[in-house]
């Protein structure tokens, strides 16, 4: 069986590296002067690992992408799998409520189950991220604007250059540790507006053991994608797209991992 690349990147790089977005599409990464033969051998080279990793990767995502609101189904909150039970009240009363480790939605409202959930989401982001912005603003001195929720799926989070923190939604399915991992790296960025030697110094002397989180978004990136809409598809992260503006450049500076 041989491996479909879905996109090739040239940039002045040294090294060829080979990616598996969270859809499964696999990205190769090379060098400007790098032949396709070169590039062709090294795919072959890992050509197993890709395979088996696209594979683990795409059933992944689907199962993420197509939750079910029936009784027992599992959605994250805060780093764990918390079941679903569905319940029997008036449409009068709350749609959705979580109560001692579970999700209860109501009967009456399964129509729009995908919605609810979502909403739900967005209103506890807000809330639990502005906590903790909070926290640690006033532990290290560095004010911020405000925190805004984003629908984004492809980014954690990002900062603007007018101190406003913005985080997707998503980021309240994580653990909270790395909820506070992704506050410190935005609120660093106020001070420090690239990844720079100095930038990581500081995210470490704000968190010293940083690097655990990092790695764990690395490696649970998928879930940065669930709940996405089926018409779409993955972008490579990036500071700025083609289409974005020259002012828009220089006021958004993206959390990349």
């Amino acid at each position: 069986m041989s491996v479909k690349v879905d996109q090739i990147v040239r940039s002045e790089r040294k090294t060829i590296e080979i990616q598996v977005s969270i859809e499964g599409h696999i990205i190769v990464r090379a060098p400007l002067n790098e032949t396709m033969k070169e590039i062709d051998q090294y795919i072959e080279s890992k050509k197993f690992w890709l395979l088996r990793t696209q594979q683990i990767t795409k059933a992944r995502y689907l199962n993420d992408l197509h939750k079910k609101y029936e009784d027992g189904e599992k959605f994250l909150y805060l780093g764990k799998e918390r079941p679903l039970k569905i319940i029997n009240n008036s449409v009068n009363e709350v749609p959705l409520f979580y109560r001692e480790g579970s999700f209860c939605l109501s009967s009456s409202y399964l129509k729009f189950a995908n919605k609810i959930f979502i909403d739900w989401y967005k209103d506890k982001a807000k809330e639990y991220v502005s906590d903790v912005a909070e926290r640690y603003s006033k532990l290290y001195d560095i004010p911020f604007d405000k925190v805004s929720i984003t629908n984004a799926y492809s980014q954690w989070a990002s900062c603007s250059g007018n101190g406003c923190l913005n985080f997707s939604w998503r980021v309240i399915l994580v653990p909270k540790e790395v909820i506070s991992y992704l506050v410190v790296h935005e609120l660093a960025h106020i001070l420090l507006r690239d990844h720079s030697q100095d930038y990581w110094i500081k995210v470490e002397q704000m968190m010293p053991d940083y690097l655990k989180y990092e790695n764990w978004l690395k490696n649970n990136d998928h879930i940065c994608s669930m709940f996405k809409n089926e018409i779409g598809s993955y972008v490579a992260k990036s500071k700025s797209s083609p289409n974005t503006s020259s002012d828009e450049k220089s006021e958004q500076f993206e959390f990349e991992i």
